[in-house]
């Protein structure tokens, strides 16, 4: 009779078990009220969680040196954290460090990245000046569509000065295409 009693509670506590288990692999109910993976929003559009900054290092850091160069970025699947390597990297020392992560992650896009960068980056034939040829990538199209605006003397290229002068006054706008 006992051993019948035992059996029985033993057989309900390894089923409450493995239902548990099987829930946490499925995901679980959310636990913050605001839905996990799979879950939507109004609109029934996906909810996209941030990444996480230090799982993305952990994961890309094959050589365990705490830092993400170029070439292991280029072997993430999305491919994303290669294309905008440049503008994470705030310092542009080559390789992108748990801080840079959480701040692209966290503003989706850099503190901010100085015409002194943008001009270093984008000037090809590094006489110093942008033309519209060398401003052609998406990572410069909002300076692109502002072209006309910028270059102020009229030259047909933009230069450091009229580049500082256009982003200090349009901060934190939006900036207007051309027509």
């Amino acid at each position: 009779m006992i051993n019948k009693k035992i059996k029985i509670v033993i057989s309900v506590f390894t089923m409450f078990l493995c239902l548990s288990a099987f829930a946490q692999r499925q995901g679980g109910p959310p636990r913050d009220g605001q839905g996990s993976r799979g879950g939507t929003q109004r609109g029934g559009q996906q909810q996209r969680e941030r990444p996480d900054a230090s799982k993305i290092l952990a994961m890309l850091d094959t050589n365990n040196d705490n830092k993400i160069s170029k070439e292991e970025a280029s072997k993430a699947k999305r491919g994303k954290l290669s294309e905008d390597f440049d503008i994470i990297d705030l310092n542009e020392d080559g390789f992108l460090v748990l801080e840079e992560l959480q701040s692209f992650f966290e503003n989706r896009k850099p503190k901010s990245v100085s015409p002194e960068k943008i001009i270093k980056k984008a000037d090809k034939n590094e006489d110093g000046l942008l033309s519209e040829e060398e401003l052609s990538s998406k990572r410069n199209r909002h300076i692109l569509k502002n072209f006309k605006a910028i270059d102020t003397n009229k030259d047909n290229q933009i230069s450091l000065e009229e580049l500082k002068a256009f982003l200090s006054k349009n901060k934190g706008r939006k900036p207007q295409s051309r027509n």
